[in-house]
């Protein structure tokens, strides 16, 4: 299996994502988390935390299996894993759903790309290129006075553009700011030690948030209730698969019929004399 891609193949996966960040109006913008809304438009997104050690994510895509009647692609991102591997895998499966409409899931070890296809190693690239702009990375280098490239210095770099370490170490050795041995020492640190360098220099430590959405039910469902669609025990079934109560979306359970009071019996009797 052929290790690296191509030139041919790098070059087209950086128009495609050149393209996109126009599409996308953020060619000048760091994107960071604001990935999980450009997701939110092209795809059906499930947010659940399904363990440290499952997948990062899948997706389903339209026509697949005879799923031709789905109207966006079904994503599922795992709310377990650290935020910034959540931003990463969401920008890995829109290169799926652009450019491949083929079902994917998302395996713990993604960035480490022994071993896998040429199509996942198409979608890491593209994720990369579309999160951390050669131009944006550099200007923020200079911005903050980058230099040699450290741990700390790559540390700082990850919380900004809201990536792994991992994924800013390899995209720095893209971009000809380090060398391949340089490359090969900074990722060799163990996890372990990289989460106390976090610690160290106070970056962010980009803990999993555990949080639980389930595309636009919440909404649609507060919508239904209001409009006596469904009765208020359907929707409190319907927010408990998003981790909610309807109290958390203003909305509560009326009390039962109450006879009016003798004011409000005055009142009435008034007004129809």
């Amino acid at each position: 299996m052929r290790k690296e891609l191509n030139d041919f193949e790098i070059e087209e996966v950086k128009k495609q994502a050149r393209e996109k960040l126009g599409v996308c109006r953020k060619s000048n913008d760091i994107i960071g988390t604001q990935v999980f809304s450009i997701l939110g438009l092209y795809a059906r997104v499930i947010y659940y935390p399904l363990g440290k050690s499952a997948p990062w994510g899948f997706t389903r895509i339209s026509g697949s299996r005879n799923d031709a009647s789905l109207d966006k692609p079904f994503v599922a991102i795992n709310t377990s894993i650290p935020v910034q591997c959540q931003v990463f895998a969401a920008a890995h499966e829109l290169y799926h759903i652009w450019y491949e409409q083929n079902p994917d899931v998302l395996p713990g070890d993604l960035l480490d790309e022994d071993g896998k296809e040429t199509n996942e190693k198409k979608a890491n690239r593209f994720a990369a290129e579309f999160l951390v702009d050669e131009m944006m990375l550099k200007q923020e280098m200079d911005t903050y006075q980058i230099g040699k490239i450290t741990i700390k210095a790559a540390l700082q770099l990850a919380d900004l553009f809201v990536v792994p370490y991992q994924a800013i170490v390899k995209r720095l050795f893209e971009i000809g700011c380090i060398g391949v041995d340089e490359k090969n020492k900074l990722l060799s640190e163990p996890d372990e030690s990289i989460e106390r360098y976090r610690k160290r220099y106070a970056f962010s430590i980009g803990e999993a948030d555990n949080r639980i959405g389930v595309d636009n039910l919440a909404e649609l469902s507060g919508n239904a209730y209001e409009k006596g669609f469904i009765t208020y025990e359907k929707l409190e079934y319907l927010l408990d698969l998003c981790g909610l109560k309807p109290g958390d979306i203003g909305i509560y359970k009326a009390g039962g019929n109450a006879f009016p009071s003798d004011e409000e019996l005055d009142s009435i009797m008034e007004e129809n004399e």
